[in-house]
């Protein structure tokens, strides 16, 4: 009998395996595949959150979001907005790409125009810009000046697909009923295509980090670059990430990484050296990280502590320290669907404020204190 239970347990978890390996190859959100709810956020009063919401600012088109991308604060406290307008969109198709300047209000000050889709911005201490999109890694002063622009490493890089990837693509074409030729080559376009992500980027006093797709499955890297954007080294490979998610940030000189399908957040030296990592799975805890791949993205305060984003369901802000422990629940948002997107996270220099992207509205959501 024991023989048995292990045979099904086995076979239960190459499914499970199989289907993962589905949904990511068609784009699908893995805790859409397992319903992954997080459990009631109303009965357990850790679940309560510190501040409300107190503004929205709009930066696309609420009615057909998606240029909305990402952003981060500046060292003034201003918006850097990626805004990349959708094809075929009526209300954005005059719009050229670029990152749009936002006072904390969301008062638009002035846009700077780039010739690629931004999708990654952070700002460094002296007012430059790093920005990334397309396949492109570039520099700019604080008025908006290209100082030195790149490509991803892996923009170029030939595909290659393994024995593994075969095998599990020889298992996907069982589920699809679909020949194993047209799903090898479905894979390699969609490994092809995915070459020009740029899921993150983050500075330090001397390294710019940049998180790109694995050209050859999909995984994520991590890259360090000088700040003049030359001697590209690989630094952390084989990141699990869901729905073309992965986040990158960075504190007194070291790495944070949400490693979303693991349920980890993971402290590296610059050289991509693990040094420590916190994070359980649980769909309950408020201190617990719910569905599939969650923490979605992070932001590091001054002071080291951690803002930790969720998608969701619910989507939220947690706190955190350094070491792991939990701190609180910052913000939720109610109604909120909880889709596998990216939610990224900031605050302002004085903690009064805090903002998290909401890409199905195009929109940044402003927390603040109640009353």
């Amino acid at each position: 009998m024991a023989v048995n239970i292990n045979h099904r347990r086995k076979h239960m978890n190459s499914n499970a395996r199989k289907l993962v390996a589905l949904a990511i190859f068609s784009g699908a959100c893995v805790s859409g595949v397992f319903n992954c709810m997080a459990g009631s956020t109303t009965e357990d009063p850790a679940w309560k959150p510190a501040y409300t919401e107190v503004g929205l600012i709009q930066v696309g088109d609420g009615k057909s979001p998606g240029a909305l991308r990402n952003f981060c604060l500046n060292a003034e406290g201003n918006i850097l907005a990626c805004y990349a307008p959708v094809e075929g969109s009526k209300s954005v198709a005059k719009k050229t790409p670029g990152l749009q300047v936002l006072s904390p209000k969301g008062e638009l000050l002035k846009t700077i125009p780039l010739e690629f889709k931004p999708t990654a911005v952070c700002a460094a201490r002296d007012g430059s810009i790093f920005v990334a999109g397309d396949g492109k890694l570039a520099k700019l002063d604080a008025a908006g000046k290209i100082l030195a622009e790149v490509a991803s490493p892996v923009a170029n890089e030939a595909i290659v697909i393994t024995k593994e990837t075969e095998d599990m693509v020889a298992d996907m074409a069982k589920q699809t009923k679909k020949p194993v030729k047209d799903e090898l080559e479905r894979m390699k376009k969609s490994l092809e295509k995915r070459r020009s992500d740029v899921t993150g980027v983050t500075v330090t006093e001397k390294d710019v980090f940049m998180a790109v797709p694995s050209p050859s499955d999909f995984s994520f890297r991590v890259y360090r670059f000088d700040l003049g954007l030359q001697n590209p080294a690989l630094v952390v490979d084989k990141l699990r990430g869901c729905c073309g998610q992965m986040d990158v940030q960075s504190h007194d000189g070291q790495l944070w990484i949400p490693h979303n399908a693991r349920h980890a957040v993971e402290l590296h030296d610059r050289d991509g050296k693990e040094l420590s990592k916190f994070g359980t799975a649980g769909r309950v805890k408020a201190c617990d990280f719910g569905g599939c791949c969650e923490p979605k993205n992070l932001r590091v305060l001054a002071n080291g502590d951690i803002l930790a984003a969720e998608s969701g369901p619910p989507t939220c802000i947690k706190r955190f320290s350094a070491g792991g422990k939990f701190l609180g629940v910052v913000a939720t948002v109610p109604g909120a669907k909880g889709d596998c997107v990216r939610v990224t996270v900031e605050a302002s220099a004085d903690g009064t404020r805090f903002y998290l992207l909401d890409t199905t509205k195009d929109a940044i959501r402003i927390f603040g204190a109640k009353g």
